[in-house]
């Protein structure tokens, strides 16, 4: 008797990889209504590298511009990355236009599980570990209003931490605090 249990070849499986990959980058859409070109220019403080770049034009994501952007808000500590979520930039570039500033420090972007158990009072299942948030400094707008702003727009967590000067945003479950 013969199987008749349908095989997936390794290039059907590389091929449906890649779509999956791309339709991960599509633009949300919320975003259709978003100027056609994006740009974020940030500093990663803990090491001082800077991206100030395009990121999305003619529709879509540029990956060597996720890609660098990663790079930069990469865990320093442990010398890893991990693509971050582009959703993230997106959010970035609505600040800079809400707020008209041209610079915003990031604080935190990914963090592997090891950095982050060192970390004091890091959340054990943080998103940081997925690459989906960021911990953010905009010069001279105060954090609550950030905090305030972000809530409006996305559903995730917000985070205040008014004695560190920094505010936290990401895409997991939907929630707030002031630390």
């Amino acid at each position: 008797m013969t199987d008749m249990t349908p095989m997936v070849g390794r290039r059907q499986l590389l091929v449906g990889s890649i779509g999956a990959a791309v339709a991960a980058l599509a633009p949300p859409a919320w975003a259709q209504t978003f100027p056609s070109e994006r740009w974020v220019n940030i500093v990663f403080t803990p090491t001082g590298e800077h991206f100030a770049d395009r990121y999305f034009w003619d529709g879509v994501y540029s990956i060597a511009a996720v890609r660098e952007f990663s790079w930069t808000c990469r865990d320093y500590r442990a010398s890893q990355w991990k693509w971050i979520h582009p959703w993230l930039m997106d959010l970035i570039f609505v600040l800079h236009w809400k707020y008209n500033k041209n610079l915003i420090s990031i604080f935190s972007g990914y963090r592997s599980p090891q950095t982050n158990a060192q970390i004091e009072g890091a959340a054990l299942n943080s998103q940081h570990m997925r690459a989906l948030a960021l911990d953010i400094h905009i010069p001279d707008v105060d954090n609550e209003a950030v905090a305030r702003d972000l809530k409006k727009i996305i559903y995730g967590g917000t985070g205040m931490y008014p004695g560190r000067g920094f505010t936290h945003f990401d895409f997991g479950p939907l929630r707030s605090w002031v630390a």
